[in-house]
């Protein structure tokens, strides 16, 4: 049941966005699915979220922000020394893999942005938070190409049949940082 005082409704419903995105993709995402999921009144979804760009625009920023944390996260557990192509390599496995369910909610949300103009923003902030993760251990220009091989790559692996080669990716990725 619904809470009359739920300061955290806001927040509760934009997970219930991302949770039905997740789930059914983007086409199932409603207002009402989004309430229901939520367990609010349809009003209070309206009311946070005047359209449906509006809220899948915070979900879009959710999902971006997690996945950024992972990167940084990543990136700062990378001793001085570390093989970047390698690294890189392993940590696109591991997103195909692991958190396959994560990244493929990360790329229908980027795609959904094709369609839907008011998602460009939130879906270009994916990639300038990845540039600049990518800044702090190559140059700005080769930061921006690591971004979109690095979108490429693991795009390519999520929709591949098999499991990503790390030899492969790292091959890749080695004549990019070269």
């Amino acid at each position: 049941m619904a809470r009359r005082h739920d300061p955290h409704r806001r927040e509760r419903i934009i997970e219930a966005a991302v949770e039905v995105i997740s789930e059914s993709g983007l086409a199932a995402l409603t207002h009402r699915t989004a309430a229901a999921r939520a367990d609010v009144p349809l009003g209070s979804t309206t009311y946070h979220f005047l359209s449906l760009d509006e809220l899948l625009d915070a979900a879009v920023h959710t999902v971006a922000e997690r996945n950024v944390a992972r990167l940084r996260d990543w990136a700062l557990s990378l001793p001085g020394d570390a093989d970047l192509s390698t690294e890189l390599a392993s940590f696109i496995v591991l997103l195909a893999g692991e958190h396959r369910q994560t990244s493929v909610l990360a790329y229908e949300l980027y795609g959904g942005a094709l369609r839907r103009p008011a998602l460009r923003a939130a879906s270009t902030s994916w990639d300038e938070m990845l540039t600049e993760v990518f800044e702090s251990k190559v140059d700005g220009v080769t930061a921006r190409a690591l971004t979109a091989m690095f979108n490429g790559l693991l795009y390519q692996a999520l929709v591949s049949p098999g499991r990503p080669e790390h030899a492969g990716l790292e091959e890749v990725l080695r004549r990019l940082l070269r």
